[in-house]
């Protein structure tokens, strides 16, 4: 024992059916934090291996004496009698342990700790990502058009909660035919749509976007799902490469809580209702061109179940029987819907679990085929936001968190965070602006309501007095910016107040990882108030908070002492800036215009993904994604 003691990898050796750990080396036996493990087995002492998939995997190599190999293997440990959980990844390789006569006795197991080599792996990437290389360069045509013709997004709907994950078989297999659909359909119901073109390449990418195209036309229009799938049958005639398609059309009524639903050669979705899991019966016939098929099925759903649609690259292994996929797909949807695949990492919603750590679980052998998974579960219907303030410059912050909390609870994406964020703020602002100049104090006050269509309807209401632009003003651009980050925008404004309505269709993007346990939001507090710094010859300005209505004039003021009337060059760093409006806007503008009259240059500095980037892009303003050099005002005073 002495011996695996001291070796620096971890080694155990498991005995029988029952995989009971007879050694182990010093490092694994301090991960398990148990002096009495020898003879037990090997998921009583380690019962979180159990739902992550390696206890399956050693008792695979047991049963059938086949060499297993594994690189880059995740597994969360609960680390010590204490209880802390240990994320790690190691390179896992399980052998049989034979006896003189070739018969199975157990399975020795040795995993080396690649987890530092991962993370920096990560940090790479994660650094490679905030210089904008979110893509790769040498993706093939194939999977462009792939890409362009799937959505990137579901919508965000009031009763019902979506999330989608698409992934490629490989790097050298160029991308399939799977595709998917979500669609608000009239009367609150919503359409879904998992299909599977056979084959890869051209041909079959340029057959999916074909019959997406003609499906997803025919559902909207009908909103019958045995309809829809009938005009596509009939299309699919005449189109190269249709034929054998197979696809499984949905449509969810989430205030009857029915699911109607139609096969077509194509796995039934999945039911995991109350804590069970269970295949749904499908509707028989074969794909599109066998000219068969059965009648509409149909299920009754309660508050809570989840329906996941999916393609058979996601259980489909030539090394097992289908049956067995299916399985462990119920399995491990029933443990992703309850919270309990990983010990950490549990996002609050079920759906991003099953298509993020359930099928992490599912393809970290590896798959054959494309994989395209969407899930959907009833929830309560989505609470309007209705928040009233004092229209003065102290409500603002609030105001503009309650927006933020109320978006970070649906999961939407960060640029709809932010646009939305912005359109709400701008036209509060304009309100405690203009409003109220000769009025003592008024209210404003922000509903914002989500649709079954996915968009959110948004009105704020003031009693202060309407007054027109002035000519030669900058107000008006507010409004501008307000239009173009929303639909529909309608402004009524009557001496006694004004109203202002817009709205928003709202995204969240697909799922690529293990299911985050918080929504993104923007890096910085909104609560934070304005402050700004310079520092260096020439002069660089930091700004951080908000640059809204009641910092404008002191903002508009440091550009201009500091840019001296164009005298010396200046450099604006709005990284720190969590707000921007149109009167910060307007006044970068007039920088800019002064510095090009003058000949001096003006820098503008906001890093991808903030909110001053996402505003300056917009609009159209000029900026570089990098800080200048740090030279001691990284911060803002005082933090």
């Amino acid at each position: 024992m002495s011996v695996l003691d001291g070796l620096p990898v971890m080694l155990t050796v498991t005995e029988g059916a029952e995989l009971r750990l007879v050694a182990m080396s010093a490092i694994v036996q301090t991960l398990a934090g148990r002096p009495d493990w020898f003879g037990e087995p090997l998921g009583e002492v380690y019962p979180e291996l159990v739902v992550q998939g390696m206890v399956d995997g050693i008792l695979q190599v047991y049963r059938t004496g086949q060499p297993f190999s594994a690189p880059e293997w995740r597994v969360e440990l609960f680390d010590g009698p204490d209880g802390k959980v240990t994320e790690a990844f190691v390179s896992w390789t399980a052998v049989p342990w034979t006896r003189p006569d070739g018969s199975i006795r157990g399975v020795i197991n040795i995993a080396v700790d690649v987890t530092d080599q991962v993370v920096a792996r990560r940090r790479a990437e994660e650094r490679a990502a905030e210089a904008g290389q979110l893509y790769r360069q040498a993706l093939d045509v194939v999977g462009q058009l792939q890409q362009a013709l799937l959505p990137a997004t579901v919508p965000v709907l009031p009763r019902v909660d979506v999330a989608a994950r698409y992934l490629v078989a490989g790097e050298a297999q160029s991308a399939g035919g799977d595709w998917f659909d979500v669609r608000p359909l009239p009367g609150g119901r919503v359409g879904l749509v998992v299909g599977d073109v056979v084959g890869h390449g051209v041909a079959a990418a340029a057959a999916m976007g074909q019959l997406r195209a003609v499906l997803m036309h025919a559902l909207t229009r009908t909103g019958d799902s045995a309809a829809a799938v009938t005009e596509l049958e009939a299309f699919a005639e005449s189109v190269p490469g249709a034929r054998s398609a197979t696809v499984v059309v949905a449509v969810l009524d989430p205030v009857a809580g029915l699911l109607e639903y139609v096969t077509r050669g194509h796995p039934a979705p999945l039911l995991v209702s109350k804590g069970e899991g269970r295949q749904l019966l499908g509707s028989g016939g074969g794909p599109l061109g066998s000219r068969t098929g059965g009648p509409v099925q149909r299920t009754t759903l309660a508050e809570g179940d989840v329906v996941v649609l999916f393609s058979d690259g996601l259980v489909e292994r030539a090394d097992r029987p289908y049956s067995e996929g299916l399985d462990e797909l119920t399995r491990l949807a029933q443990l992703a819907t309850a919270g309990q695949l990983w010990p950490t990492g549990i996002s609050p919603s079920a759906v991003d679990r099953i298509c993020a750590d359930a099928v992490e679980l599912l393809t970290r052998r590896g798959f054959d085929d494309d994989v395209t998974v969407l899930a959907v579960s009833l929830q309560p219907e989505v609470p309007k936001l209705r928040t009233s303030i004092v229209a003065t410059a102290d409500d603002l912050p609030g105001m503009r968190r309650a927006v933020r909390d109320w978006l970070a609870a649906l999961r939407v994406a960060p640029d709809d965070e932010l646009a939305l964020e912005l359109a709400v703020g701008e036209a509060v602002d304009n309100a405690v602006e203009h409003g109220f100049g000769h009025l003592p104090t008024g209210t404003v006050i922000v509903s914002l309501r989500l649709d079954s269509d996915g968009r959110v309807r948004v009105r704020i209401d003031d009693d202060g007095i309407w007054r027109p632009a002035a000519s030669g003003s900058h107000r008006g651009t507010g409004l501008g910016l307000i239009d173009s980050l929303g639909d529909d925008l309608v402004v009524d404004g009557q001496p006694t107040g004004t109203t202002v309505t817009f709205s928003r269709r709202l995204s969240r993007p697909l799922l690529t990882g293990k299911a985050a346990t918080t929504p993104r939001t923007a890096p910085i507090s909104p609560t934070q108030q304005y402050a700004s710094a310079v520092s260096g010859q020439p002069p660089v300005l930091r700004v951080w908070g908000p640059v809204d209505a009641v910092a404008a004039a002191r903002f508009r003021q440091e550009l201009s002492t500091h840019f001296r009337g164009g005298a010396v060059p200046l450099t604006v760093d709005l990284t720190g800036v969590t707000h921007l409006t149109s009167v910060g806007v307007a006044a970068l503008a007039d920088l800019l215009r002064t510095g090009e009259q003058a000949e001096r240059s003006v820098v503008l500095i906001a890093s991808t993904g903030s909110p001053a980037a996402f505003v300056l892009d917009l609009v159209g303003l000029p900026r570089q994604p990098t800080r200048p050099p740090s030279d001691g005002a990284g911060s803002p005073p005082g933090a």
